[in-house]
């Protein structure tokens, strides 16, 4: 009898693991993973001397071994609404894994009508155009659900927009420039009230919208009117008659960290030139303060308090630091540049 019970409790217990969802599996795996890379960063915090640090830096967790865990959970269940947690994060986490190609593929067939695969559809506005334009079209043509056809939408749309952005003769860019508007006003029109991740992707529509009318080389750069860090208000027009280098920075960027010195030496370069730099710093005034004494910053900034400040915002920045080129004429020379390209571009003025 005894036998008979701990044989139905067995089977009751598997049952209820069994009974445990494909969504539910693949998330503790995915957590199991962060749970790791939390604990290696607290160690990188807690450490006293920098040997201590890149001992720690030198064993972050790979992402590898639970790309194929989850790979695997996603593939025993060919369909299964829960398994887009796993495709997801394969397509945004673990993309730079062999995994992500397999999620690919799988996005393109057993889960391209599903719902929740709209942070992977978004995502592949970074993958190469030839591979996902047919996945992002079928995503349109097969799938219900609003936010999957939007992000579909979006990352068609950006696809189109940086062709346009790099096109290297005009009819190139008119094509693409069409194309990647066209996207981003049926998200405008159509997709209005759909969010993803927390964020209406008809916002994010309409930026790129006003980037493409605006924010193009040749245009008109926008006005950019605000104060420094003592309150002193300026304006960009104020420098009308001289190229005007921007940088978008923070002393958070790990990346400007490095940029910043090589900024620095380029206005002592061009001390003689008719070209001026202005920076748009993006941190909180008392961070802001640390920065610009902590990396010898002499030029002058617009202080924006936060990526997301007006200014930032106006140009919709999408990655830091971030150069801009301005012509006397107050027209884009250059946009989301290097300090390199501005280098060249300026040398004999």
């Amino acid at each position: 009898m005894k036998c008979l019970v701990f044989l139905a409790f067995g089977l009751t217990f598997f049952s209820s693991l069994q009974a445990q969802t494909v969504q539910q599996q693949v998330r503790s795996i995915i957590d199991e993973y962060e749970t790791s890379v939390r604990a290696n960063t607290q160690k990188i915090i807690a450490a006293k001397t920098e040997e201590e640090r890149a001992q720690h830096r030198s064993t972050i967790p790979s992402a590898a071994p639970y790309a194929t865990r989850v790979l695997a959970l996603v593939q025993a269940a060919p369909g299964d609404p829960g398994s887009t947690t796993g495709i997801v994060w394969l397509l945004t986490q673990a993309a730079a894994f062999p995994e992500s190609q397999t999620a690919l593929s799988l996005l393109a067939t057993t889960h391209v009508s599903l719902q929740g695969i709209a942070p992977a559809v978004k995502a592949l506005e970074f993958q190469p155009l030839d591979k996902v334009e047919p996945i992002l079209e079928a995503i349109q043509q097969k799938n219900p659900y609003p936010e999957e056809k939007a992000a579909a939408l979006y990352a068609l749309g950006m696809q189109y927009f940086r062709r346009f952005d790099a096109a290297l003769s005009p009819s190139e860019a008119e094509v693409a420039k069409t194309r990647a508007m066209d996207c981003f006003q049926e998200i405008v029109a159509t997709h209005g009230q759909v969010t993803i991740q927390g964020f209406p992707i008809a916002d994010q529509a309409g930026r790129m919208l006003f980037e493409m009318g605006n924010l193009s080389v040749g245009s008109p750069a926008p006005e950019i009117e605000g104060k420094d860090l003592e309150g002193q208000s300026f304006k960009l027009s104020d420098h009308r008659g001289q190229h005007v280098m921007l940088i978008f920075w923070g002393g958070w960027c790990h990346a400007c960290h490095s940029a910043l010195p090589m900024v620095n030496q380029f206005v002592t370069d061009m001390k003689e030139k008719p070209i001026i730099v202005l920076g748009i710093n993006t941190d909180i005034p008392e961070e802001a303060r640390k920065a610009y004494a902590d990396y010898n910053v002499h030029f002058r900034n617009w202080s924006d308090g936060t990526t997301s400040g007006p200014i930032t915002t106006l140009f919709n920045l999408r990655n830091f630091p971030t150069f801009y080129l301005i012509g006397p004429d107050g027209k884009i020379v250059l946009k989301q540049t290097s300090l390199e390209a501005v280098r060249e571009k300026v040398k004999d003025i």
